[in-house]
Parts: C-alpha cells; sequence; structure tokens
C-alpha cells in the first residue's frame, strides 16, 4: 500500500466517503472534479478521502481535513491489482468508510471489488458518453452493476446511454451534473490583455475553444470552420486553449488553411479566465463528451457557445437561447452560427447573458456539491431500511 494518513480519524458521527480516482495529477476534467468534490463537500457532515492508484503534486496538495492514500495499481486484474484491493479493502475498514464512489473505470470496479460481502456503499460513475467503450468494458460494468448501489451519471445523455448499453433500470442511476466555481469563472473576471502575449491583436473579436488538443475533441473541425469563418469576417481571430499531442499537427494545419496568422495556441500556458474574458464565442466541436466543463466556463464567462450536439452538451446549452446546437459534423454547418453571431452583436449579448443566468441558476458548484451530498445521504437512508 502507499500513503495514508498517519492516524485514524476519530469517530465524530460523519459520513465517511471516499473519492476514488485513478489519479488527479492531470489538467482534466474529471481529475480536476474529484479534488474539487473533495475541497467542497461539507467537512461538518462529510469525512472526506480522496484514494488513488498512483501519487501526483496534486494529491499531495490536498490538506486536512481531506484525507489521502494511494494505492499503485497498473491493472485491477492481475495479482498485483488484487493485493492493491484488499489492501484499500483493510484501509476502508480501519476509517470507517461508508461511501466508496469510483470516478474512472478502474476506480469504480476497485470500489466494487472491495465492497464485496460488506455494508459499504459502492458508487460507480459513468461521466462520458462511452464512445469507446468495447463489449468486454460493457460486460465488465454489467458485472459491476451486480453490486453497485448507485450509479452516477454526469449527463442525461450519458445516463441514456448506460440505460441503454447495460439493460439497467433507469431509477438505479443518477445523474448529478459538475458544477462551475462562479468565483473564478465569471463575467468581469479575468485579464482580457493576456491574449495579446501570445499575438492576438488588439482589435480582434476572438472566437475559441477551451479543450485540451486530443483526437476527442477534433480540433481540425474547428480549423476547417475557422477558416470559412474568416474568409466572411475580416476582424476575427481564433484562440485554442489546452495541451496536448496535436500541436504541431493542428499548426501545421492552419498553416495550410491559410489562416496561421490568424489561428492562436495557448500551449497550457495562462490562466484560462484571462482567454475566456478576451472570447466573444465560445465553441466545442467533440467527438463525445459527458458534461463539458468548459462550456459551463464559456456561459459563467457571459458569452455564448457554438457546440456540436453530442453527449451531455444539450443538458447544459439551450438552443437558440444561449447558444447553437450543431446537429451536423461540417464545417459549414460550425460555421454559419458563428458568422451569424459575429454579425449580431445584440444577438451575441442576449445569449450571453442567458447562458451566465443559466450558469448560476443551475451549475454553480456549491448547488452541484449539495446535489452530490444528497445522493449520498438518500442512499445510505436506502441501505438502512
Amino acid at each position: 500500500m502507499g500513503r495514508a494518513p498517519e492516524s485514524k480519524p476519530q469517530s465524530s458521527g460523519k459520513i465517511a466517503v471516499a473519492l476514488l480516482s485513478d489519479t488527479v495529477g492531470l489538467d482534466a476534467g474529471t481529475e480536476r472534479q474529484v479534488v474539487e468534490t473533495a475541497k467542497r463537500l461539507d467537512k461538518d457532515r462529510f469525512e472526506v478521502h480522496v484514494v488513488c492508484l498512483e501519487d501526483s503534486v496534486q494529491l499531495r496538495g490536498l490538506s486536512a481535513p481531506v484525507h489521502t492514500a494511494v494505492f499503485p495499481t497498473h491493472s485491477v486484474n492481475s495479482a498485483q491489482g488484487f493485493k492493491q484491493i484488499m489492501a484499500f479493502r483493510k484501509y476502508a475498514d480501519r476509517h470507517g468508510i461508508q461511501i466508496a464512489h469510483g470516478y474512472m473505470n478502474k476506480t469504480s470496479l476497485f470500489a466494487v471489488l472491495s465492497s464485496l460481502g460488506t455494508h459499504r456503499i459502492a458508487i460507480t460513475s459513468r461521466l462520458n458518453t462511452g464512445y469507446w467503450y468495447t463489449p468486454s468494458l460493457r460486460t465488465m460494468f454489467r458485472l459491476m452493476n451486480l453490486r453497485s448501489d448507485g450509479i452516477m451519471a454526469n449527463s442525461l445523455e450519458a445516463k441514456r446511454i448506460a440505460v441503454e448499453t447495460e439493460r439497467l433500470d433507469p431509477d438505479r442511476v443518477k445523474v448529478v451534473y459538475q458544477g462551475v466555481d462562479m468565483t473564478k469563472f465569471s463575467r468581469g473576471l479575468g485579464d482580457p490583455s493576456a491574449a495579446e502575449k501570445l499575438g492576438v491583436p488588439r482589435n480582434a473579436r476572438v472566437v475559441g475553444i477551451t479543450a485540451n488538443l486530443r483526437p476527442v475533441k477534433d480540433h481540425a473541425l474547428f480549423l476547417r470552420a475557422a477558416k470559412i469563418v474568416a474568409d466572411e469576417v475580416n476582424d476575427v481571430a481564433f484562440l485554442l486553449v489546452g495541451r496536448g499531442e496535436l500541436y504541431d499537427e493542428l499548426r501545421a494545419q492552419a498553416a495550410q488553411l491559410g489562416i496561421g496568422d490568424r489561428v492562436f495556441f495557448t500551449q497550457g500556458e495562462g490562466k484560462v479566465m484571462d482567454y475566456l474574458a478576451r472570447m466573444s464565442i465560445g465553441c466545442l466541436t467533440s467527438i463525445s463528451e459527458g458534461f463539458s466543463n468548459a462550456i459551463m466556463e464559456y456561459m459563467a464567462a457571459g458569452m455564448p457557445v457554438v457546440a456540436i450536439d453530442v453527449g451531455g452538451n444539450r443538458d447544459a446549452i439551450i438552443e437558440g437561447e444561449t447558444g447553437f446546437l450543431v446537429p451536423e459534423r461540417s464545417p459549414e454547418a460550425f460555421a454559419k452560427p458563428i458568422i451569424r453571431l459575429l454579425r449580431d452583436e445584440p444577438l451575441r449579448t442576449q445569449m450571453g447573458q442567458a447562458g451566465f443566468e443559466r450558469c448560476t441558476e443551475n451549475f454553480e458548484v456549491q448547488k452541484t456539491i449539495g446535489q452530490l451530498e444528497a445522493y449520498y445521504e438518500s442512499l445510505l437512508a436506502k441501505k438502512k431500511r
């Protein structure tokens, strides 16, 4: 077993919950969600443990009253994996863990297997729409479901797919949205001049996409649409906020399209809110999404959203009110609402305001954390009955 708290927390009548994630060391949505959840769960009601399968600076950075532990595991389906599951089981027993909540596939299996033969509540998660799920993985989910007390999805679409492919009773799957911290992402925050350091012209209107440069985000489609927009609108620039292995390929594509001088990359540098403060329109061209942090951040920053109609994007965006959902994966279809918004400033302002209000009412992080807390408490009450 790896690192663990130095001493057993004293019995306090609080609900002891372990949030299990393969890692929290990556700058990605689920990892950030686990960290923020650990920090924000009500410490008067919950005793929080973050349990990972690998160590990281971010995990070590979590401080009391959050407890942390590492159970190094490369493969759950191995002798070493079984040993670590049993080690976590002992840890959970020793610390009185009542709820083991797995956020990723491996840690969902970890939560279920370590809870066999105990009264501990095991929760598994469906945080995407499973476009890469294999038949063997779906079989694993069905087996996990035999022992899972709860299944948490982060969008209605993620729930629908889980229900259909895993043959689940819909009542077993609870949708809990991750939230956005509106003290960090909101209108009026950020330094818009930060984009000038990347070369973005001061007088340009900026169309941006916040997503790490990975194939599933399909930045290539965004750039092909950008070419169409650039041919129609003279004062537009395009900003790709994120880092990833496709940087060189995407930069070369922008040059081949003839818009290399109007496309800018952050390469992961700087603060996201500074770049959002400079954008006029936020975009997302993903092949698959669960529930997008980027879309919530766009709305919190007060801008309209143009996104491909996949996954949980429809949960966040109200078509024609807070932005546009594009059903067709073509550059022409994606460029059309962007051009419309750039040519219609009142509409852009109206949609940005509507998105801000929707984000405030439905996706502010403390509200979504409250929903998760209520979910935990409902499962415990059901278990006692």
